[in-house]
């Protein structure tokens, strides 16, 4: 069974290179973009299992992503992640699947992502 491919839109690079890393391992095909709008090219090129979020983006910003996302994909899975008190809010706003502060770790981080790719 082929792997799920992920679109990781993070904007740090350091932390976009952690997340590639930890998702890789864990059997995931992942391409990053550094902002929306390259993120939107991408989707609208290949398509994607799940998009993984940060909310704080330049330009656009990941809730505004997601719900434009889901307009136009609404079976495409979405999660968005910030260490910012009030991301659950703006994932429930913004129509995402799931959220995740970054400070809850990766063990955190690859259950909702297996538990929407793979119903876990």
């Amino acid at each position: 069974m082929p792997s799920s491919r992920i679109l990781l839109v993070e904007d740090d690079p350091e932390q976009a290179v952690l997340f590639r890393q930890v998702l890789k391992l864990a059997g995931y095909d992942v391409i990053t973009a550094p902002d929306a709008e390259t993120a939107a090219d991408l989707v609208a090129a290949s398509p994607f299992d799940l998009l993984l979020v940060d909310w704080d983006l330049p330009g656009m910003k990941g809730d505004e992503f997601i719900t434009a996302m889901k307009e136009r994909y609404p079976n495409i899975h979405t999660v968005l992640y910030s260490n910012h008190t009030h991301v659950d809010e703006a994932a429930r706003a913004s129509g995402a699947d799931a959220w995740l502060r970054k400070s809850e770790g990766i063990i955190r981080l690859r259950a909702v992502l297996a538990e929407l790719l793979c119903g876990q």
